[in-house]
């Protein structure tokens, strides 16, 4: 699965006054270029962070950018929202967190992450609030094929030179299919996404309602297989909102007398509702065996039984769908 965007969160903890940012670092960044952009001294971004050596620095590493209004870490709690397809381990090594450190901040974890959920990174940064005071910072873009940097900067309307930097390009001409890139401060990227979603969200709604399917159900799927990303391609080519595999689409097409563009969010979002549907039926309603079968694929769940990953994303899509309602 390709790699998902990093949604890092900050809390300023009563009643201190301090204000903060967190910056994801990338490949190419220095320090010291860090400290210019923000404004702020190299040695005191060193300090803030635990920076003993100022010439290295990870790619990948979440840099907590402090003000000159008190000290850096007052009252910070760093916080990230786990996305499908991350793993404990995985996000260890991102933020470079031993996964003890991250077990211990986050007692009531369970063996497996939960699409959505907050789990706290940072062990120093002060006492934690509750979620709903959270705001987020950053926003990043998935490249797909025949994507240009030139293209994508005109999309967030930013500059491409400003995009090139940010993400450490030294190629603008070659783009590799799958790359994540951040997004510079002030680009329209978190306003597109939002509205992208949220038709995405009407749109699941609609013909869940049109294909007799509890919408919370849709919706909790929806946000299992994407996170409502119309732009999420998988290494397998299962794409969009509804991540409908080549096959599916084929199927559905058949089924449906039309070709369907799985690259169009209508197309994609009526697709697998429509094949939701579909599953629906055949196992008499039961929404536990129609999710597995979403996932895994009803032939797989009849030969081979639930994989362990199967049992994992059903519970998600349980929790999910009572969020969302059902």
């Amino acid at each position: 699965m390709l790699f998902r965007s990093l949604f890092v969160f900050l809390v300023l903890a009563m009643p201190l006054p301090a204000r903060a940012a967190a910056y994801v670092v990338h490949r190419g960044d220095t320090l010291g270029q860090i400290a210019v952009r923000y404004g702020i001294p190299i040695q005191t971004l060193a300090s803030a962070n635990g920076i003993t050596n100022t010439n290295l620095v990870p790619a990948g590493r979440v840099l907590i950018i402090p003000s000159s209004e008190g000290p850096p870490h007052a009252g910070l709690t760093v916080r990230y929202r786990v996305r499908w397809g991350d793993t404990l381990s995985g996000i260890s090594l991102t933020f470079h967190t031993p996964l003890r450190t991250l077990r211990s901040l986050n007692p009531r974890l369970g063996a497996y992450l939960l699409a959505g959920q907050i789990l706290v990174l940072c062990a120093s940064c002060g006492t934690a609030i509750a979620p709903a005071a959270i705001s987020t910072t950053g926003a990043g873009y998935t490249v797909r094929p025949g994507d240009t940097l030139s293209g994508i900067a005109a999309r967030y309307g930013v500059t491409t030179a400003s995009l090139r930097a940010l993400n450490g390009v030294s190629n603008p001409n070659r783009l590799l299919a799958g790359t994540r890139l951040a997004l510079p401060a002030g680009s329209g990227a978190t306003s597109s996404l939002a509205i992208s979603s949220s038709k995405a969200r009407s749109l699941i709604v609609e013909y869940a309602q049109e294909y007799n399917v509890a919408p919370s159900f849709a919706l909790g799927i929806a946000w299992q297989e994407s996170g409502f990303n119309q732009a999420m391609v998988s290494s397998t080519g299962a794409a969009g909102v509804m991540q409908i595999e080549p096959a599916t689409r084929d199927h559905v097409s058949w089924l449906l007398g039309r070709s369907f563009n799985i690259y169009d969010l209508q197309d994609n979002v009526q697709a697998g509702v429509y094949w939701l549907s579909r599953l629906l039926t055949y196992y008499n309603g039961n929404e536990r065996l129609s999710a597995a079968a979403y996932y895994q694929g009803a032939r797989s769940l009849q030969r081979r039984g639930w994989f362990q990953d199967t049992v994992q994303y059903v519970s998600n899509v349980e929790a999910l769908k009572s969020r969302f309602g059902g």
